[in-house]
């Protein structure tokens, strides 16, 4: 089952997106998958169904909405230079 990006609310009122998929039922256990530095790309999405087809509810948060909305990169070497640019510039803080 695939999963879809919904709107989060954020605590500074505004919103960002998250990739959530849900097992047959839509309920179960939890799971948050944080993305690597390419974004909620292939790879995480992929990641969320799969863990959905195992009966859990799980959200993968695009942890780079204030620098650029749902950044989703490829392991290409021009999009792994993106990607650290986006690490560099993201506030852990």
């Amino acid at each position: 089952m695939a999963g879809d990006f919904i709107d989060i609310p954020a605590a500074d009122g505004g919103t960002f997106q998250g990739y959530l998929a849900l097992p047959e039922g839509g309920k179960g256990p939890g799971l948050m998958i944080l993305q690597e530095i390419f974004g909620v790309n292939e790879a995480i999405r992929a990641t969320c169904d799969y863990f959905a087809e195992e009966g859990y509810v799980v959200l993968a948060p695009d942890m780079f909405h204030r620098l650029e909305r749902r950044v989703d990169l490829s392991y290409s070497d021009e999009e792994r230079a993106r990607a650290f640019d986006f690490l560099g510039r993201f506030d852990f803080g």
